[in-house]
């Protein structure tokens, strides 16, 4: 993405697509962290595939890379909160964030996902979590889904949560060299005050993870990333 209106560096930005096979049907949490493994070798495999063909093909550096929700884990299927929590989600300093870390300091670039998350400070949940690796390797952003009907979400756990992270770690934003980034997930695209809030605190690039239908024609959410975009000029 380039706009001559904008200094700074030229460069390309990839929406990943990726098959995931999920983790429902694991019997035991060894069988779930090695499906988790494969996974995030086929995320290996297609990131390396895309930057090296991008810089061959285009000239042009690829520099971030999105991918789409759920492509570590696949999402929960009837499965208890406990049962989803010891199968499916990563550790904030976990091997998988490791993997993840190593693809970008490898190619360059910065790396924004989304997956299920535990934290040691609520031990008995976990989150969605946005998260955006650097090119160093390191988490350099981590926001957990404000707005779901399917999970724990910080506001359930409000006011130790801003005891803990702050405002600024509801709304985070990365302040870097291909811009100042922010993360949103899924259907949060739909409520314009979410963007915004990220706007007002300097973010120009939004990554939103999501998983959705493909279609010939306009989607809901399809719809809303143009209108997020227009209505704070930033990129979605």
């Amino acid at each position: 993405m380039y706009d001559e209106t904008i200094t700074g560096p030229e460069y390309a930005a990839v929406a990943l697509q990726v098959s995931v096979k999920g983790v429902n049907r694991c019997k035991d949490r060894a069988s779930s962290r090695a499906r988790i493994n494969e996974n995030i070798a086929r995320i290996a495999e297609y990131t390396n595939t895309a930057c090296s063909f991008l810089k061959f093909f285009y000239g042009i550096d690829v520099k971030l890379v999105g991918l789409p929700e759920y492509a570590v884990t696949g999402f929960p299927m009837k499965e208890s909160p406990a049962e989803w929590r010891d199968r499916a989600c990563l550790e904030q300093n976990g091997p998988e964030y490791e993997a993840l870390g190593a693809l970008a300091a490898k190619n360059r670039i910065f790396l924004a996902g989304n997956v299920y998350e535990i934290d040691p400070h609520f031990p008995e949940l976990y989150f969605q979590t946005c998260f955006i690796i650097g090119p160093t390797g390191n988490v350099i952003l981590r926001y957990r889904r404000l707005t779901s009907c399917f999970e724990p979400t910080p506001h359930d756990v409000w006011d130790k949560y801003l005891d803990i992270y702050g405002e600024e770690g509801v709304f985070p934003v990365a302040k870097t060299e291909i811009g100042n980034l922010g993360t949103i997930a899924s259907e949060e695209i739909l409520y314009p005050e979410m963007t915004r809030c990220l706007t007002m605190r300097g973010a120009e690039v939004i990554l939103h993870p999501t998983s959705e239908p493909g279609s010939a024609e306009l989607t809901i959410k399809e719809v809303c990333r143009r209108a997020r975009a227009i209505e704070n000029q930033v990129f979605v």
